[in-house]
């Protein structure tokens, strides 16, 4: 886990008052699969060393990868949805998600977790947007 990844991650929890803030990668010897880095409350479950859901395939990292654009879900009522698991084994019911781009290829992606659902503020979407700025 690198500093810099993880002091964004710290950031982007206490900006969003989210309830868990992971970064996912591709390259340097990470995998989209496993977190390259994960802020989180206390009590909130982590999804280090997690590596049982194909990320790519998931119907929201696939809309992400096609729209290059924040997802942005204060619920799950509509596509693209989450994985079953994301909701059932860790709690989530709202979530952000930014894609980091270059040379065209989204190469990971910050996601933005909270445990009941709830309205994602332009302050949020903002703090989300900065987090990608820093990391690109």
């Amino acid at each position: 886990m690198y500093p810099t990844f993880q002091h964004v991650c710290d950031q982007l929890l206490e900006a969003t008052r989210a309830d868990r803030i992971t970064l996912r990668l591709d390259g340097d010897g990470l995998h989209v699969d496993l977190p390259a880095a994960e802020a989180r409350r206390t009590g909130v479950r982590s999804l280090l060393g997690e590596a049982g859901l194909d990320q790519r395939a998931l119907a929201t990292v696939r809309w992400l990868d096609a729209e290059r654009r924040l997802l942005v879900q204060p619920g799950f009522t509509g596509d693209p949805m989450p994985p079953q698991e994301l909701i059932d084994v860790y709690g989530v019911r709202a979530q952000m998600l930014g894609p980091l781009v270059k040379d065209g290829e989204m190469y990971g992606w910050l996601s933005v977790h909270s445990l009941t659902p709830r309205e994602w503020t332009a302050g949020d979407q903002a703090a989300l947007a900065q987090a990608i700025e820093e990391l690109s």
